[in-house]
């Protein structure tokens, strides 16, 4: 009798790690989905991040600033008898 049970809570034992081992993989099949979608995430990210450094770039240049003061703002650059130095 007991080398019987000493079978059925072995035999339990092998299910429950069965079960076990059934689940861990699971999660991590679960997990590295999430992962691959979060990376997947990152890298589109990343080409928005370049594509806002690129109008920044752009939006930025001092061509275009100096043309938009000009047309826009009716700006522009003083004589040089006009200019005053401002000595520290």
């Amino acid at each position: 009798m007991t080398s019987s049970r000493v079978l059925m809570v072995l035999w339990a034992l092998v299910m429950l790690s069965a079960l076990t081992v059934i689940y861990v993989s699971h999660s991590c099949r679960l997990l590295f989905t999430e992962l691959a979608q979060l990376q997947q995430r990152e890298n589109n990210l990343q080409v928005v991040w370049g594509q806002y450094l690129l109008e920044q770039s752009s939006l930025a240049n001092l061509s275009r600033i100096e043309t938009k003061a000009v047309t826009e703002l009716s700006m522009q650059v003083p004589a040089i008898k006009d200019v005053i130095m401002v000595q520290p």
